[in-house]
């Protein structure tokens, strides 16, 4: 039996305007609405916006209206990510928001 493949994809972006240092790193992470992570990837990010793409076992995922998504930014500047879990859509253009230290 062959299992069918979900594919996520978006961006990771945030609201300052600043150039993001060398070495900063994007994480998203897709989950279900019980907090099980169903795929995740770290990406180097020389600038945002940060594209990503994830796959998810598309028996995993029974209704799709209970994906969420997690992101972060890490930096040596500090860090931005998402404050509340953000419901998968069609286009899925993370806005993080700074996280203070």
């Amino acid at each position: 039996m062959t299992s069918t493949l979900l594919t996520l994809s978006g961006t990771v972006g945030i609201r300052e305007r600043i150039a993001i240092p060398p070495g900063a790193v994007a994480t998203v992470k897709v989950v279900d609405s019980d907090g099980e992570v169903l795929a995740a990837t770290a990406i180097p990010a020389d600038g945002v916006p940060v594209d990503w793409t994830l796959t998810v076992d598309a028996a995993m995922v029974p209704d799709r209206s209970r994906l969420l998504i997690w992101a972060a930014l890490r930096t040596e500047a500090g860090w931005w990510g998402t404050l509340d879990l953000v419901p998968v859509g069609e286009v899925n253009e993370i806005l993080l928001s700074r996280v203070p230290d």
